[in-house]
């Protein structure tokens, strides 16, 4: 079985973790792994493990919301530039955080992501917590290929983001979802996705995420579904080709 990382950040591990990760990967069919970018600071070492890795590694440039206040003044030229270069690349990790200071500025520099996916017709990947009610006026702005990263949500915020043919990616932490079967069973199965997250949202609290935990995320949620195993991981691998635009 093939399988692909959707969300990790490989540049906030330790170097040499990081490598073993890589390597690793390699060896147990994990054939894509998406690097997310959080803010211009780390963007250029999501470039130079695209530049390493460049079979494996899918690069992803964007302004996380935490990040929102420390923006500099040209980061939509250099997020651009970023673009030009790594055509394979996608948008985010960027969105909405409820639970931070200036949502509304956080959701301005959003929007300002979205023009910028639309321009290039690049896949977006979107942080989304306690911030369902700030996409009302946002739905429609969406561009066409979008995801709802490490979902840990409510059964109804699905309605709207399947409405709009978003994609949901899971990681560890919607195993600790109370209505985690419920949620799992809710997603069409050509709209699952799985990521680590890592080094972020372990299934064990005080270890570290790797892309090597999504094996047995998937053994969950097939049995949730009650469907096969290998089928399930042979939709969500092709899933996520289609979602990164190969294959």
């Amino acid at each position: 079985m093939d399988f692909i990382d959707i969300h990790i950040h490989l540049q906030d591990y330790k170097t040499n973790f990081a490598t073993d990760i890589v390597k690793k990967a390699q060896t147990l069919n994990y054939k894509k792994m998406l690097c997310a970018g959080i803010s211009e600071k780390d963007w250029d070492k999501v470039a130079k493990w695209t530049d390493l890795y460049s079979d494996l590694i899918v690069p992803a440039f964007g302004v996380h919301p935490w990040q929102a206040t420390k923006v500099g003044d040209n980061w939509d030229n250099l997020l651009c530039s970023y673009l030009e270069k790594y055509p394979q690349a996608l948008i985010g990790e960027t969105g909405i955080d409820g639970l931070k200071e200036n949502p509304q500025q956080q959701k301005q520099l959003f929007i300002h992501h979205i023009d910028i996916a639309k321009k290039y017709n690049r896949p977006l990947i979107i942080h989304a917590v306690k911030a369902i009610s700030f996409f009302d006026s946002l739905w429609n702005k969406l561009p066409e290929k979008f995801m709802f990263h490490s979902f840990n949500g409510k059964v109804e915020h699905l309605k709207s983001i399947l409405s709009k043919n978003g994609y949901i990616s899971f990681s560890a932490s919607i195993l600790k979802n109370k209505d985690f079967e419920k949620i799992v069973q809710n997603v069409p199965v050509k709209k699952i996705l799985l990521e680590s997250d890592g080094p972020y949202q372990p299934f064990e609290k005080g270890t570290i995420s790797t892309p090597f935990f999504i094996p047995e995320l998937l053994k969950y949620i097939a049995k949730a579904r009650k469907c096969d195993y290998e089928e399930l991981a042979y939709q969500i691998y092709q899933n996520s080709l289609e979602f990164i635009n190969v294959g």
